[in-house]
């Protein structure tokens, strides 16, 4: 471009001034002479009209070449757009043909092949009418098209290569052309046969859950009318609370007892209803349930009308879909007469032992006077017999001593009868020396070593002393039996104003979940005998791991 304008800058090429030649302006004077001046102003006039003329050719260059480049850029977008149409086209997961205005096919992409079957060139020759199973069909749905232009998702069969009818979901436009005329078509299709499937699974599915549904709502209705039943007509108290104590539901015995409609009851609390003192008691024990989030069994007085009346309490917790405690159930069950039948037969069976133990007291007296003496008599008679015969008949002399040895085996076991009906120790001593003395007796007798310890125990009433003494025996006597330990430890102490007596053995052990199959009349006298004195027993074992046997007393109770 500068090479053309410095060749234009030239004099000679230089182009004459508007309404001069070039001729003229040779013609006219040169510097220095007349008319100089004139000619030079031509010449500028025309330099200045050369630069005009090729800045405009400068800019109009410019602007051709950014055509140029504008319609190289729309060229390549336009092939990117193809390309990438062409891929949509034939990476399409639905069919798509293209046709002409007499239905046969301009484009036909994978999909459609892989549905229908035709490759694109075994197309040739036919129509996109012959994939048409029903011509009535195909009728309907070319009138709509012609009607409206377009059909969109029109449900129809078509016919594969392979002769099998599957139904289409089928949108259709129409191509014109700048004059409107049409031209063909596009067809985009869907096979509908999985959908079809799963169309008629849902509805088996609706069906089978309808069925369920409605017998899910009979349960529910029965099993409803069954729960309204139980806490109509149970004779227990049912009530449900929230967290902070209000009652969400009462059954009709609660309302019974307590005079009050569920209505009115519904979002009050304890305190609201019982004493203050029984609220307490109420709600401590529901804090105690949520907080360990497992069942309770306790007993607790309600004040009636009738009086206080005793109720064997269960609570649990009620659990959200979260998992999450937002309440407790309680089930109450009146026990008043049962605890008094109980306190009979627990003041029946105390008499009972207390006689059982006069008993023995009075059997162990007459062996050990009465019969102890006769053996006492009987052995001196036997000596006396053999110091007589020993000159005169030695066999008759022998048969006397053998009869004395007799006779002192027998006073022994008499005396260790006695002592085991009931130790004179236990009398005379106390606890203390007594389970010493039965230590080292048993440990004698059975030959398994047995230690006894006490700890800061002062001296407890015959009463104590008896139950504590008879668990004892009763425990060493179930080692002896069954456990073939080698070694048991019996500890007697006193804390915090609580007796506590434990036999720990080393033998085999068992069970305890099945104790209540275990459950002889040993182990229940042992519990029989603590509840008595209103104290508790405790086992403990496990299978190859020993057994220990805890009787625990409160001392301040009974003092």
């Amino acid at each position: 471009m500068e090479n053309q304008t410095k060749k234009q800058r030239r004099p000679l090429s230089k182009p004459a001034p508007k309404g001069q030649s070039l001729a003229e302006l040779e013609a006219l004077p040169t510097a220095g002479q007349p008319g100089a001046e004139a000619r030079q102003q031509a010449y500028d006039e025309l330099e200045r009209r050369i630069e005009e003329r090729t800045t405009e050719l400068t800019a109009a260059n410019l602007l051709l070449t950014q055509e140029i480049e504008e319609r190289k850029r729309a060229e390549a977008e336009l092939k990117r757009t193809k390309e990438y149409l062409e891929n949509v086209i034939d990476n399409s997961v639905d069919a798509i043909g293209i046709v002409d205005r007499h239905g046969r096919f301009i484009l036909w992409n994978r999909r459609a092949e892989e549905i229908y079957g035709y490759l694109f060139d075994e197309l040739a020759g036919k129509t996109a009418f012959e994939l048409y199973a029903d011509p009535q069909e195909l009728e309907k749905m070319l009138t709509k098209l012609r009607r409206e232009g377009v059909v969109r998702e029109y449900e129809i069969d078509m016919q594969k290569k392979d002769g099998s009818i599957v139904p289409m979901d089928i949108s259709i436009s129409l191509l014109r052309d700048e004059l409107g005329h049409t031209i063909g078509s596009v067809c985009v299709a869907r096979d509908l046969s999985e959908r079809k499937k799963a169309e008629l699974a849902l509805k088996r599915a609706q069906e089978e859950l309808s069925l369920y549904s409605k017998d899910l709502e009979r349960q529910v209705k029965r099993r409803t009318r069954e729960i309204t039943g139980i806490l109509r007509y149970t004779p227990a108290v049912v009530y449900i609370k929230d967290k902070a104590g209000r009652y969400r539901l009462v059954n009709s015995r609660f309302e019974e007892l307590f005079r009050i409609k569920g209505e009115d009851i519904r979002g009050k609390s304890d305190y609201d209803i019982f004493p203050k003192g029984v609220a307490d008691q109420f709600r401590a024990s529901d804090l105690q349930v949520l907080a360990e989030g497992r069942p309770r069994q306790v007993e607790e007085p309600i004040p009636q009308e009738g009086g206080v009346h005793t109720y064997l309490m269960v609570k649990f917790p009620i659990y959200d879909d979260q998992g999450v405690a937002n309440g407790l159930c309680g089930i109450a069950t009146d026990i008043t007469e049962l605890k008094k039948a109980q306190d009979q037969l627990r003041r029946l069976s105390g008499s009972i032992m207390a006689s059982q133990e006069k008993e023995r007291t009075a059997i162990a007296r007459e062996l050990h006077d009465e019969l102890g003496q006769v053996l006492t008599a009987l052995r001196m008679d036997a000596v006396w017999l053999a110091e007589h015969l020993k000159d005169r008949e030695d066999k008759a002399a022998d048969r006397s001593l053998k009869m004395r040895d007799l006779i002192d085996t027998t006073i022994d076991e008499v005396r260790g009868l006695a002592t085991r009906l009931r130790p004179g120790v236990l009398d005379h001593l106390g606890l203390i020396d007594a389970l010493e003395w039965y230590a080292a007796e048993f440990r004698k007798r059975t030959g398994i070593a047995c230690n006894f310890k006490s700890l800061n125990v002062n001296r407890v009433d015959d009463i104590v002393a008896t139950a504590a003494y008879r668990i004892a025996q009763e425990a060493l006597t179930n080692v002896a039996r069954h456990s073939y330990a080698t070694q048991v430890q019996i500890t007697l102490k006193e804390e915090k104003g609580v007796l506590t007596l434990a036999v720990v053995d080393n033998g085999r052990g068992f069970n305890t979940r099945k104790i209540e199959e275990l459950e002889c009349l040993g182990l229940a006298g042992m519990r029989e005998r603590a509840g008595l004195i209103g104290g508790a027993l405790e086992i403990r074992s496990k299978p190859h791991k020993g057994t220990q046997v805890y009787f625990k007393l409160p001392l301040n109770a009974r003092r």
